[in-house]
Protein backbone atom coordinates (compact mmCIF):
# COMPACT_ATOMS: atom_id res chain seq x y z
CA UNK A 1 0.00 0.00 0.00
CA UNK A 2 1.62 3.16 -1.19
CA UNK A 3 1.29 6.13 1.46
CA UNK A 4 -0.07 8.71 -0.96
CA UNK A 5 1.67 12.13 0.96
CA UNK A 6 -0.30 15.03 -1.10
CA UNK A 7 3.22 17.12 -1.03
CA UNK A 8 1.63 19.34 -3.86
CA UNK A 9 -0.27 20.72 -0.64
CA UNK A 10 2.72 21.82 0.24
CA UNK A 11 3.41 23.92 -2.51
CA UNK A 12 -0.70 24.48 -3.45
CA UNK A 13 -2.99 26.18 -1.59
CA UNK A 14 -6.82 25.26 -1.92
CA UNK A 15 -7.41 29.10 -3.35
CA UNK A 16 -4.23 28.66 -5.39
CA UNK A 17 -5.45 25.71 -7.39
CA UNK A 18 -9.05 27.68 -8.28
CA UNK A 19 -7.44 30.86 -9.33
CA UNK A 20 -5.29 28.52 -11.57
CA UNK A 21 -7.98 26.91 -12.54
CA UNK A 22 -9.69 29.92 -13.10
CA UNK A 23 -7.72 31.33 -15.61
CA UNK A 24 -7.05 27.90 -17.40
CA UNK A 25 -10.64 28.58 -17.88
CA UNK A 26 -10.10 32.01 -19.35
CA UNK A 27 -7.67 30.64 -21.94
CA UNK A 28 -9.25 27.91 -23.29
CA UNK A 29 -12.65 30.47 -24.01
CA UNK A 30 -10.77 33.31 -24.97
CA UNK A 31 -7.42 32.62 -26.49
CA UNK A 32 -8.03 28.88 -27.35
CA UNK A 33 -5.44 26.41 -28.38
CA UNK A 34 -4.42 25.43 -31.97
CA UNK A 35 -5.24 22.32 -33.42
CA UNK A 36 -3.65 21.19 -36.80
CA UNK A 37 -5.79 18.82 -37.84
CA UNK A 38 -9.49 19.19 -39.84
CA UNK A 39 -10.71 15.98 -38.26
CA UNK A 40 -10.25 17.67 -34.39
CA UNK A 41 -11.50 20.73 -35.74
CA UNK A 42 -14.54 18.56 -37.22
CA UNK A 43 -15.04 16.80 -33.45
CA UNK A 44 -15.09 20.01 -31.86
CA UNK A 45 -17.74 22.00 -34.22
CA UNK A 46 -20.04 18.68 -34.02
CA UNK A 47 -20.02 19.08 -29.85
CA UNK A 48 -20.33 23.20 -30.16
CA UNK A 49 -16.71 24.04 -29.42
CA UNK A 50 -16.53 27.72 -31.40
CA UNK A 51 -13.63 27.16 -34.18
CA UNK A 52 -11.77 29.97 -35.83
CA UNK A 53 -9.46 28.20 -38.42
CA UNK A 54 -7.44 26.11 -36.96
CA UNK A 55 -8.07 27.89 -33.21
CA UNK A 56 -10.66 25.72 -30.87
CA UNK A 57 -12.70 27.85 -27.99
CA UNK A 58 -13.52 25.56 -24.93
CA UNK A 59 -15.93 26.36 -22.87
CA UNK A 60 -16.44 25.60 -19.26
CA UNK A 61 -19.28 23.57 -20.00
CA UNK A 62 -17.84 21.30 -22.41
CA UNK A 63 -14.44 21.05 -20.27
CA UNK A 64 -16.64 19.50 -17.66
CA UNK A 65 -18.72 17.13 -19.82
CA UNK A 66 -15.42 15.80 -20.92
CA UNK A 67 -13.76 15.52 -18.31
CA UNK A 68 -16.59 13.88 -16.45
CA UNK A 69 -16.15 10.31 -18.83
CA UNK A 70 -12.21 10.57 -17.73
CA UNK A 71 -10.84 7.80 -15.79
CA UNK A 72 -8.90 8.80 -12.87
CA UNK A 73 -7.25 5.49 -13.28
CA UNK A 74 -6.63 1.91 -15.53
CA UNK A 75 -4.39 -1.11 -15.59
CA UNK A 76 -1.56 -2.14 -18.44
CA UNK A 77 -0.92 -5.31 -19.47
CA UNK A 78 1.94 -7.31 -20.60
CA UNK A 79 3.64 -10.96 -20.61
CA UNK A 80 4.15 -10.99 -16.77
CA UNK A 81 3.10 -8.43 -15.46
CA UNK A 82 0.46 -5.54 -15.82
CA UNK A 83 0.60 -1.87 -14.27
CA UNK A 84 -2.02 -0.23 -12.26
CA UNK A 85 -1.92 3.85 -13.28
CA UNK A 86 -3.51 6.44 -11.02
CA UNK A 87 -4.01 8.08 -7.22
CA UNK A 88 -4.29 4.80 -5.71
CA UNK A 89 -1.28 3.15 -6.91
CA UNK A 90 1.91 2.90 -6.28
CA UNK A 91 4.03 5.44 -8.69
CA UNK A 92 4.82 3.67 -11.64
CA UNK A 93 8.40 4.03 -12.25
CA UNK A 94 9.74 3.74 -15.96
CA UNK A 95 13.46 3.78 -17.36
CA UNK A 96 15.07 5.89 -19.74
CA UNK A 97 13.63 6.63 -23.11
CA UNK A 98 15.35 7.64 -26.41
CA UNK A 99 18.73 9.37 -26.28
CA UNK A 100 21.27 10.08 -28.85
CA UNK A 101 24.50 9.43 -26.73
CA UNK A 102 25.21 6.89 -23.91
CA UNK A 103 28.17 7.74 -21.84
CA UNK A 104 29.58 3.95 -21.15
CA UNK A 105 31.22 2.65 -17.87
CA UNK A 106 34.65 3.51 -19.27
CA UNK A 107 33.81 6.98 -20.34
CA UNK A 108 33.37 6.94 -23.17
CA UNK A 109 30.34 8.68 -25.22
CA UNK A 110 29.03 6.98 -28.04
CA UNK A 111 26.37 7.33 -30.43
CA UNK A 112 23.58 4.99 -29.59
CA UNK A 113 23.37 1.70 -30.65
CA UNK A 114 20.76 -1.67 -30.74
CA UNK A 115 23.06 -3.40 -28.81
CA UNK A 116 22.08 -0.41 -26.11
CA UNK A 117 18.93 -0.60 -26.73
CA UNK A 118 18.66 -4.25 -25.88
CA UNK A 119 21.15 -3.65 -22.75
CA UNK A 120 18.79 -1.23 -21.13
CA UNK A 121 15.64 -3.48 -21.35
CA UNK A 122 17.79 -5.97 -19.71
CA UNK A 123 18.82 -3.53 -16.96
CA UNK A 124 14.45 -2.30 -16.55
CA UNK A 125 14.08 -6.07 -16.62
CA UNK A 126 16.48 -7.37 -14.37
CA UNK A 127 15.38 -4.12 -11.65
CA UNK A 128 13.57 -4.42 -8.47
CA UNK A 129 12.66 -0.85 -9.21
CA UNK A 130 11.74 0.18 -12.82
CA UNK A 131 8.81 -1.33 -13.20
CA UNK A 132 8.22 -0.81 -16.96
CA UNK A 133 10.55 -0.67 -19.60
CA UNK A 134 11.44 1.38 -22.93
CA UNK A 135 14.02 1.73 -25.68
CA UNK A 136 16.83 3.79 -25.21
CA UNK A 137 16.78 4.98 -29.05
CA UNK A 138 14.60 5.12 -31.77
CA UNK A 139 16.50 6.10 -34.59
CA UNK A 140 20.22 4.21 -33.87
CA UNK A 141 22.57 4.64 -36.60
CA UNK A 142 23.21 0.96 -36.72
CA UNK A 143 18.87 0.49 -37.94
CA UNK A 144 18.64 -0.19 -41.48
CA UNK A 145 18.28 3.37 -43.24
CA UNK A 146 16.60 1.53 -46.08
CA UNK A 147 13.15 0.57 -44.29
CA UNK A 148 10.30 2.01 -44.95
CA UNK A 149 9.10 1.46 -41.26
CA UNK A 150 12.00 2.00 -38.91
CA UNK A 151 9.53 2.25 -35.90
CA UNK A 152 8.55 -1.32 -35.36
CA UNK A 153 11.82 -2.76 -35.23
CA UNK A 154 12.27 -1.17 -31.84
CA UNK A 155 8.89 -1.97 -30.58
CA UNK A 156 9.65 -5.97 -31.68
CA UNK A 157 13.15 -5.51 -29.49
CA UNK A 158 11.07 -4.33 -25.97
CA UNK A 159 8.62 -6.80 -26.37
CA UNK A 160 11.50 -9.75 -26.87
CA UNK A 161 13.36 -8.22 -23.89
CA UNK A 162 11.31 -7.10 -21.84
CA UNK A 163 8.38 -8.67 -19.77
CA UNK A 164 7.60 -5.79 -18.65
CA UNK A 165 4.53 -3.39 -20.25
CA UNK A 166 7.00 -1.53 -22.68
CA UNK A 167 6.03 2.05 -22.44
CA UNK A 168 6.05 3.85 -26.63
CA UNK A 169 7.66 7.18 -25.94
CA UNK A 170 8.40 8.36 -29.30
CA UNK A 171 5.60 8.78 -31.86
CA UNK A 172 5.45 7.31 -35.34
CA UNK A 173 6.65 10.48 -38.17
CA UNK A 174 6.86 10.40 -41.67
CA UNK A 175 10.41 9.60 -40.71
CA UNK A 176 10.25 6.48 -38.64
CA UNK A 177 7.10 5.26 -41.14
CA UNK A 178 7.74 6.44 -44.96
CA UNK A 179 4.62 6.06 -46.84
CA UNK A 180 2.10 5.63 -44.13
CA UNK A 181 -0.97 7.00 -43.05
CA UNK A 182 -0.03 7.58 -39.83
CA UNK A 183 -3.30 7.22 -37.97
CA UNK A 184 -3.08 3.45 -39.15
CA UNK A 185 0.56 3.42 -38.47
CA UNK A 186 -0.75 3.84 -34.92
CA UNK A 187 -3.53 1.99 -35.11
CA UNK A 188 -1.42 -0.87 -36.62
CA UNK A 189 1.13 -0.49 -33.62
CA UNK A 190 -1.67 -0.78 -30.75
CA UNK A 191 -3.15 -4.45 -33.11
CA UNK A 192 0.71 -5.58 -32.95
CA UNK A 193 0.51 -5.37 -29.27
CA UNK A 194 -3.26 -6.79 -28.92
CA UNK A 195 -1.52 -10.00 -31.51
CA UNK A 196 1.54 -10.48 -29.21
CA UNK A 197 -0.74 -10.68 -26.10
CA UNK A 198 -3.58 -12.43 -27.50
CA UNK A 199 -5.42 -9.85 -25.42
CA UNK A 200 -7.92 -7.65 -27.44
CA UNK A 201 -10.41 -5.84 -24.84
CA UNK A 202 -7.60 -4.35 -22.55
CA UNK A 203 -5.28 -1.43 -22.62
CA UNK A 204 -1.80 -3.27 -23.64
CA UNK A 205 0.45 -0.04 -25.18
CA UNK A 206 1.00 3.04 -23.84
CA UNK A 207 2.84 6.00 -25.82
CA UNK A 208 3.95 9.33 -25.46
CA UNK A 209 1.83 12.42 -27.07
CA UNK A 210 4.16 15.67 -27.06
CA UNK A 211 1.85 18.92 -27.57
CA UNK A 212 3.55 22.26 -28.48
CA UNK A 213 3.95 24.96 -26.74
CA UNK A 214 2.53 27.84 -26.64
CA UNK A 215 -0.91 26.47 -26.51
CA UNK A 216 -0.89 24.07 -29.82
CA UNK A 217 -1.41 20.77 -30.86
CA UNK A 218 0.20 19.11 -33.75
CA UNK A 219 -0.95 17.31 -36.60
CA UNK A 220 1.57 14.30 -36.06
CA UNK A 221 0.63 13.90 -32.51
CA UNK A 222 -3.07 14.05 -33.42
CA UNK A 223 -2.74 11.32 -36.24
CA UNK A 224 -1.38 8.77 -33.57
CA UNK A 225 -3.91 10.06 -31.13
CA UNK A 226 -7.06 8.95 -33.46
CA UNK A 227 -4.97 5.91 -34.48
CA UNK A 228 -4.63 4.85 -30.68
CA UNK A 229 -7.81 5.87 -29.07
CA UNK A 230 -9.89 4.12 -31.88
CA UNK A 231 -8.18 1.02 -30.52
CA UNK A 232 -9.20 1.67 -26.66
CA UNK A 233 -5.47 2.69 -25.72
CA UNK A 234 -3.92 4.78 -23.44
CA UNK A 235 -1.98 7.76 -24.32
CA UNK A 236 -0.29 10.02 -21.92
CA UNK A 237 -0.18 13.79 -23.15
CA UNK A 238 3.28 15.52 -22.43
CA UNK A 239 4.03 19.28 -22.39
CA UNK A 240 7.06 20.72 -22.32
CA UNK A 241 6.97 24.80 -22.10
CA UNK A 242 10.60 26.65 -21.23
CA UNK A 243 9.58 29.81 -18.96
CA UNK A 244 10.39 33.34 -21.13
CA UNK A 245 10.67 31.21 -24.30
CA UNK A 246 7.67 28.82 -24.69
CA UNK A 247 5.71 30.02 -21.88
CA UNK A 248 5.20 32.97 -19.84
CA UNK A 249 7.97 33.96 -17.41
CA UNK A 250 6.35 33.26 -14.05
CA UNK A 251 6.08 29.83 -12.96
CA UNK A 252 2.30 30.76 -12.46
CA UNK A 253 2.07 31.74 -15.72
CA UNK A 254 3.54 28.51 -17.14
CA UNK A 255 1.39 26.42 -15.04
CA UNK A 256 -1.53 27.65 -16.57
CA UNK A 257 -0.60 27.41 -20.27
CA UNK A 258 0.30 24.20 -19.72
CA UNK A 259 -2.67 23.28 -17.89
CA UNK A 260 -4.90 24.73 -20.54
CA UNK A 261 -3.21 22.96 -23.61
CA UNK A 262 -3.05 19.71 -21.43
CA UNK A 263 -6.91 19.74 -20.77
CA UNK A 264 -7.60 20.54 -24.24
CA UNK A 265 -5.94 17.77 -25.65
CA UNK A 266 -7.82 15.53 -23.07
CA UNK A 267 -11.30 16.57 -24.10
CA UNK A 268 -10.86 15.80 -27.67
CA UNK A 269 -9.78 12.17 -26.48
CA UNK A 270 -13.01 12.16 -24.54
CA UNK A 271 -15.37 13.65 -27.55
CA UNK A 272 -13.93 10.56 -29.78
CA UNK A 273 -14.01 7.94 -27.73
CA UNK A 274 -15.34 8.94 -24.18
CA UNK A 275 -13.52 6.67 -21.46
CA UNK A 276 -10.50 6.31 -23.08
CA UNK A 277 -7.62 6.90 -20.88
CA UNK A 278 -5.79 9.71 -21.42
CA UNK A 279 -3.51 11.17 -18.91
CA UNK A 280 -2.50 14.45 -17.81
CA UNK A 281 1.57 14.80 -18.21
CA UNK A 282 4.49 17.72 -18.24
CA UNK A 283 7.89 18.06 -17.79
CA UNK A 284 7.84 22.08 -18.48
CA UNK A 285 10.48 23.99 -17.09
CA UNK A 286 12.44 26.90 -16.73
CA UNK A 287 14.91 28.42 -19.49
CA UNK A 288 18.68 29.62 -18.50
CA UNK A 289 18.11 32.63 -20.53
CA UNK A 290 22.56 32.67 -20.63
CA UNK A 291 22.03 29.47 -22.81
CA UNK A 292 18.52 29.58 -24.26
CA UNK A 293 18.66 25.49 -22.80
CA UNK A 294 15.72 24.11 -20.75
CA UNK A 295 17.08 23.37 -17.46
CA UNK A 296 15.39 20.30 -16.56
CA UNK A 297 16.97 20.02 -12.46
CA UNK A 298 16.14 23.23 -11.48
CA UNK A 299 14.22 24.00 -8.55
CA UNK A 300 11.76 26.13 -10.70
CA UNK A 301 11.01 23.02 -12.87
CA UNK A 302 10.41 21.26 -9.64
CA UNK A 303 8.26 23.22 -8.51
CA UNK A 304 6.13 23.91 -11.91
CA UNK A 305 5.13 20.58 -12.48
CA UNK A 306 4.77 20.19 -8.61
CA UNK A 307 1.70 22.66 -9.51
CA UNK A 308 0.93 20.79 -12.70
CA UNK A 309 0.67 18.00 -10.65
CA UNK A 310 -1.29 19.55 -8.09
CA UNK A 311 -4.11 20.75 -11.15
CA UNK A 312 -3.78 17.17 -12.57
CA UNK A 313 -5.32 16.16 -9.03
CA UNK A 314 -7.48 18.88 -9.14
CA UNK A 315 -9.35 17.29 -12.46
CA UNK A 316 -9.00 13.78 -11.16
CA UNK A 317 -7.02 12.70 -14.04
CA UNK A 318 -3.66 10.32 -13.79
CA UNK A 319 -1.14 12.00 -14.21
CA UNK A 320 2.89 11.78 -15.73
CA UNK A 321 5.50 14.44 -14.38
CA UNK A 322 8.58 14.32 -12.01
CA UNK A 323 11.57 12.74 -14.03
CA UNK A 324 15.02 11.07 -12.83
CA UNK A 325 16.93 14.08 -14.78
CA UNK A 326 19.34 16.50 -14.95
CA UNK A 327 21.56 19.07 -17.11
CA UNK A 328 24.66 17.38 -16.18
CA UNK A 329 26.60 15.70 -18.35
CA UNK A 330 28.13 12.57 -16.34
CA UNK A 331 27.18 11.01 -13.65
CA UNK A 332 28.84 13.50 -10.66
CA UNK A 333 27.55 15.82 -8.67
CA UNK A 334 25.24 17.84 -9.72
CA UNK A 335 23.40 14.58 -11.63
CA UNK A 336 22.56 13.26 -8.29
CA UNK A 337 21.55 15.96 -6.49
CA UNK A 338 19.56 17.70 -9.60
CA UNK A 339 18.16 14.30 -9.68
CA UNK A 340 17.06 13.83 -6.12
CA UNK A 341 15.40 17.04 -5.96
CA UNK A 342 12.90 16.07 -9.38
CA UNK A 343 12.63 12.83 -8.23
CA UNK A 344 10.98 14.05 -5.25
CA UNK A 345 8.17 15.69 -7.32
CA UNK A 346 7.06 11.84 -8.51
CA UNK A 347 7.84 9.90 -5.87
CA UNK A 348 7.33 12.04 -2.95
CA UNK A 349 4.68 14.64 -4.53
CA UNK A 350 3.02 11.54 -5.79
CA UNK A 351 2.82 11.54 -9.30
CA UNK A 352 1.37 8.58 -11.11
CA UNK A 353 3.74 7.90 -13.78
CA UNK A 354 7.59 8.74 -13.88
CA UNK A 355 9.22 8.24 -17.07
CA UNK A 356 13.03 8.84 -17.04
CA UNK A 357 13.26 7.75 -13.51
CA UNK A 358 17.23 6.36 -14.02
CA UNK A 359 19.35 6.87 -16.53
CA UNK A 360 19.13 10.23 -18.55
CA UNK A 361 21.58 12.90 -18.53
CA UNK A 362 22.56 15.92 -20.63
CA UNK A 363 19.00 17.11 -20.57
CA UNK A 364 17.62 14.10 -21.97
CA UNK A 365 19.91 13.68 -24.74
CA UNK A 366 22.61 11.20 -23.27
CA UNK A 367 22.02 7.74 -21.41
CA UNK A 368 24.04 6.41 -18.59
CA UNK A 369 24.30 2.59 -18.23
CA UNK A 370 26.52 3.76 -14.71
CA UNK A 371 23.76 6.64 -13.84
CA UNK A 372 20.35 4.22 -14.15
CA UNK A 373 21.57 1.76 -11.56
CA UNK A 374 23.09 4.92 -9.19
CA UNK A 375 19.38 6.51 -9.84
CA UNK A 376 17.60 3.06 -8.78
CA UNK A 377 18.74 3.98 -5.48
CA UNK A 378 17.54 7.67 -5.40
CA UNK A 379 14.58 6.22 -6.29
CA UNK A 380 14.69 3.66 -3.31
CA UNK A 381 15.53 6.19 -1.06
CA UNK A 382 12.86 8.65 -1.74
CA UNK A 383 10.37 5.24 -1.43
CA UNK A 384 12.00 4.91 1.96
CA UNK A 385 11.22 8.47 3.31
CA UNK A 386 7.71 8.69 1.69
CA UNK A 387 7.00 5.54 4.21
CA UNK A 388 7.93 7.49 7.18
CA UNK A 389 7.97 6.57 10.70
CA UNK A 390 5.73 3.88 12.08
CA UNK A 391 4.36 4.65 15.19
CA UNK A 392 3.00 2.06 17.36
CA UNK A 393 3.19 0.83 20.56
CA UNK A 394 5.49 -2.02 19.92
CA UNK A 395 7.66 0.48 17.41
CA UNK A 396 8.32 2.59 21.17
CA UNK A 397 10.80 -0.45 22.22
CA UNK A 398 9.63 0.96 25.81
CA UNK A 399 9.98 -2.86 27.22
CA UNK A 400 13.55 -2.98 25.21
CA UNK A 401 15.17 -0.04 26.62
CA UNK A 402 13.87 -1.16 29.61
CA UNK A 403 15.60 -4.33 29.54
CA UNK A 404 18.68 -3.21 28.18
CA UNK A 405 19.01 0.07 30.28
CA UNK A 406 21.27 2.94 30.35
CA UNK A 407 24.72 2.02 28.79
CA UNK A 408 23.52 -1.03 27.51
CA UNK A 409 23.76 -1.97 23.69
CA UNK A 410 21.27 -3.55 21.96
CA UNK A 411 23.53 -5.63 19.48
CA UNK A 412 22.84 -8.98 20.46
CA UNK A 413 21.52 -11.87 19.10
CA UNK A 414 19.81 -12.29 15.46
CA UNK A 415 19.06 -8.61 13.57
CA UNK A 416 16.00 -7.99 14.88
CA UNK A 417 12.87 -8.01 12.69
CA UNK A 418 12.08 -4.81 13.17
CA UNK A 419 15.32 -3.35 12.01
CA UNK A 420 15.02 -5.46 9.07
CA UNK A 421 11.25 -4.28 7.82
CA UNK A 422 12.61 -0.03 8.44
CA UNK A 423 16.29 0.05 7.52
CA UNK A 424 17.28 -0.02 3.33
CA UNK A 425 20.58 -0.83 2.74
CA UNK A 426 21.76 0.22 -0.62
CA UNK A 427 23.92 -2.23 -2.74
CA UNK A 428 26.14 0.29 -4.64
CA UNK A 429 26.26 3.45 -1.82
CA UNK A 430 29.47 3.43 0.56
CA UNK A 431 28.02 2.80 3.99
CA UNK A 432 32.01 1.44 5.47
CA UNK A 433 34.26 3.07 7.92
CA UNK A 434 38.12 3.34 8.04
CA UNK A 435 40.61 4.34 5.98
CA UNK A 436 38.95 6.18 2.66
CA UNK A 437 42.20 5.08 0.42
CA UNK A 438 42.39 1.40 1.57
CA UNK A 439 38.02 1.24 1.27
CA UNK A 440 38.93 2.40 -2.34
CA UNK A 441 41.42 -0.27 -3.00
CA UNK A 442 39.06 -2.93 -1.76
CA UNK A 443 36.14 -1.73 -3.57
CA UNK A 444 36.53 0.96 -6.07
CA UNK A 445 34.76 4.21 -6.48
CA UNK A 446 31.43 4.97 -6.58
CA UNK A 447 31.52 4.44 -10.54
CA UNK A 448 33.59 1.30 -10.01
CA UNK A 449 30.84 -0.45 -8.38
CA UNK A 450 28.52 1.15 -10.41
CA UNK A 451 29.83 -0.14 -12.71
CA UNK A 452 29.97 -3.66 -11.88
CA UNK A 453 26.53 -3.69 -10.98
CA UNK A 454 25.72 -3.16 -14.57
CA UNK A 455 27.85 -5.75 -15.84
CA UNK A 456 26.37 -8.19 -13.10
CA UNK A 457 22.79 -7.45 -13.98
CA UNK A 458 23.92 -8.05 -17.99
CA UNK A 459 25.69 -11.33 -17.99
CA UNK A 460 22.15 -12.50 -15.05
CA UNK A 461 19.46 -11.42 -17.19
CA UNK A 462 16.96 -14.06 -18.79
CA UNK A 463 15.12 -13.94 -21.94
CA UNK A 464 11.13 -13.99 -21.21
CA UNK A 465 9.89 -17.06 -22.33
CA UNK A 466 7.26 -16.78 -25.48
CA UNK A 467 5.62 -18.76 -27.62
CA UNK A 468 6.27 -20.17 -31.16
CA UNK A 469 3.68 -17.84 -32.42
CA UNK A 470 5.39 -14.82 -30.83
CA UNK A 471 8.43 -14.91 -31.66
CA UNK A 472 7.63 -15.52 -35.28
CA UNK A 473 5.27 -12.28 -35.16
CA UNK A 474 8.40 -10.05 -33.49
CA UNK A 475 10.77 -11.57 -36.57
CA UNK A 476 8.94 -9.72 -38.98
CA UNK A 477 10.08 -6.72 -37.59
CA UNK A 478 13.53 -7.94 -35.76
CA UNK A 479 16.65 -6.67 -36.93
CA UNK A 480 18.33 -9.81 -38.24
CA UNK A 481 20.88 -10.13 -35.76
CA UNK A 482 18.20 -10.30 -32.64
CA UNK A 483 15.68 -12.48 -34.61
CA UNK A 484 14.88 -15.89 -32.62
Amino acid sequence: MYLNRNLHEKFMSPNDIQMIHEYTLKVLDEIGIIFESERALEVFKHHGARVDGETVYISEQLLHEALKTAPSEFELFALDNSVKIGKRYEPVTVGNPAHFQIIHTDGSIKNTTLDDVVNFHKLAETSEVIRMSTSVGYDTDDIDKTLDNMYMPYVALGLKYSSKPVYQANAVTPLNWKNKDLTEAAREIAVFHKKFFDIWDKPVVLSNLALLSPLAVGSEVLANMFGLIEENQPVIFIDCGMTNLTSPPTLMGSIIQSNATLLAAIVLTQLVNPGVPAMFGSVSGPTDMRTLQLAVGAPESMLIQMGLLAMGRFYNLPIRTGVGVSSALDADYQAGAETMMMLTTGLVGKSDFILNTAGPLATYNMGSYEKYVLDEITASYLKRVNQGIMISDKKACFDLMKKVGPRGDYLKGRTSRDYREEHYLPKIFNRHGGNSTVLIEQNGTLRDRAGREVKERLEAYQLPETTKTQQKLLNEYLPPQFRY
